[in-house]
């Protein structure tokens, strides 16, 4: 099996970054264009369809195109940097690369293009009710097929992971290890089940194969349990979406909507889905500053021993907490309900410990000289804190009633979260990674612009929105004869996305001053590797 050397994971990794970083952009640019139509100003430009089928485009090109290929670049970096050994496959590299870029373009083009619009829920039977709202069933089949790339793509990216991590070079007797013994080791150290299995037979002294790895590894193995279970729950929804596609365009052989059961249908999209939006994004999230603020202070993570036991209770409620979506829906059964606002409250919990610690090693560490990276997981803190904050409040049986279809939702809680929380972490990454993969360093004063627009835009927009959703604005929701009441709380939440467009571009800058475009591209381009 060919391996890669330093330098091609460096290349790689630029590669991941540099595709993130275009998606960025258009998924931003999808942002914008939807602010203005929202404000009625580009009605001329495109109509209600071409709308809601950019809405469908915009979360998948900004998760997985964006947060994700981000996430892959960095961690096919990291990994083997700090494990002190070599990416297990080379074609496995490359494979999750080629399935994420043709999946998230496939998946941009057939929603932007073709105004293919299930919005980003895709609940049953919306994705398919094409006789009744007039989508082309060609556009269902490229949606669903794009949808499966991308998750194909997922699940190469993490199965690669694993093995890196856990495989050996050989074992004693000399024979290749099989992947049973990945998945064994996995499962073993994910879950801690060496430890479960000691206390059952009263073992004196065992082994805790998590306390074996540094701690930012364990993130990562565990989160990757996670980001594995969501593949195989929405990449089988776009199966499921491609088959349906196929069955309609055979004569006498069209499966009809009502095999599929909404509720149970929504109960696992929200299930599979959960493991990003709260399990995954929290723990790689985790993972990252736990690594990046020790390293930069040159200090010991604090309670980094209680910390690996926080990684594992995220991951064990991170798959009870998708009922918290389901609050509003009276056919859900009320033990269910209950159950999702014990376990959400419960991941209030894990991220405070994870906040404290953090917090708790730089002021251990003072004084402090505030780089970029650092400054950039302090604003992160502060946006999961408010993004996190507002789901807590959502997550409440009565208040989930007023809140859940209003732009509260998806304003303070959802677009905070994701742009102040988890993109500056992955910008954090980025400035922290810079000098390893080029050698030369992003300028200060340039990034502690971009992070004041940033941070400032990713506020004022998710607070706007948020407001007007207390008001009732609705989300997913035009309003073609006017705001009335919700036009300044949208007007001020365009001013914002404008400044995050803004903090981009000088972002932008702030790369091409150090290195230039043509080496970009040469990297992005060449055949050489």
């Amino acid at each position: 099996m060919k391996k890669m050397n330093e330098e091609e994971r460096k290349i790689l990794s630029i590669r991941f970054v540099v595709v993130s970083l275009i998606f960025l952009a258009l998924a931003g640019l999808e942002g914008l264009l939807m602010r203005f139509r929202i404000l009625n100003i580009l009605t001329e430009f495109f109509d209600e369809k071409h709308f809601y089928s950019m809405m469908t485009a915009h979360p998948f090109v900004g998760v997985y195109g964006w947060a994700y290929m981000a996430v892959m670049g960095a961690f096919y970096f990291l990994v083997p940097y700090i494990l002190k050994k070599d990416i297990y496959s080379k074609k496995a590299a490359y494979a999750s690369f080629w399935l994420m870029l043709i999946g998230t373009l496939t998946v941009w083009t057939t929603t932007f293009i073709t105004h293919y619009a299930p919005l980003y829920t895709l609940y049953w039977p919306i994705p398919t009710a094409y006789e009744i709202i007039g989508w082309d069933i060609h556009s269902i089949l490229f949606f669903g097929l794009g949808v499966t790339l991308i998750l194909g793509g997922v699940l190469v990216f993490f199965a690669n992971m694993f093995a890196t991590i856990f495989l050996p070079l050989r074992h004693t007797d000399g024979a290749s290890p099989s992947p049973w013994y990945v998945i064994r080791e996995l499962l073993t150290t994910a879950f801690n089940l060496d430890k479960i299995k000691a206390k059952i037979k009263k073992t004196p002294e065992y082994s805790a194969k998590a306390f074996n790895y540094p701690v930012f590894v364990v993130a990562v193995f565990r989160g990757c349990v996670d980001t594995t279970l969501n593949a195989f729950v929405i990449g089988g929804v776009g199966l499921l979406l491609t088959i349906f596609a196929v069955s309609h365009m055979i004569p006498g052989a069209a499966i009809p909507i009502t095999a599929v059961d909404p509720l149970i249908y929504k109960n696992v999209f929200w299930w599979g889905l959960d493991l990003i939006a709260d399990g995954n994004v929290l723990i790689f999230t985790a993972g990252t500053w736990y690594l990046i603020v020790p390293l930069i202070l040159n200090r010991k993570l604090y309670g980094e021993s209680v910390v690996r036991t926080v990684i594992l209770a995220d991951l064990v409620v991170s798959l009870f907490v998708w009922n918290h979506h389901m609050l509003a829906d009276t056919p859900q059964p009320i033990l269910l309900q209950v159950q999702g606002q014990l376990f959400t409250w419960g991941e209030l919990i894990t991220m405070g410990l994870t906040m404290f610690a953090v917090l708790a090693t730089m002021w251990f560490a003072r004084p402090v000289k505030y780089t970029a990276p650092l400054k950039f997981v302090l604003a992160s803190i502060v946006g999961y804190a408010v993004g996190g904050l507002a789901g807590i409040i959502q997550a409440n049986y009565a208040s989930n009633r007023f809140f859940h279809n209003t732009q509260w939702v998806i304003g303070i809680h959802g677009h905070i979260q994701l742009l102040v929380g988890l993109s500056l972490t992955l910008f954090a990454a980025i400035y922290a990674l810079f000098p390893l993969l080029t050698g030369k360093a992003l300028d200060e004063k340039l990034a502690s612009l971009h992070l004041i627009l940033w941070t400032v835009g990713g506020l004022v927009m998710g607070l706007s929105m948020g407001l007007a959703g207390t008001l009732g604005m609705l989300r997913r929701t035009l309003y073609p004869m006017g705001l009335g009441p919700y036009e300044p709380y949208m007007f001020y939440a365009t001013v914002g996305a404008l400044m995050l467009g803004v903090g981009f571009i000088v972002f932008l800058v702030n790369i091409l001053k150090t290195v230039k475009i043509s080496d970009l591209l040469k990297i992005v381009f060449s055949s050489k590797y």
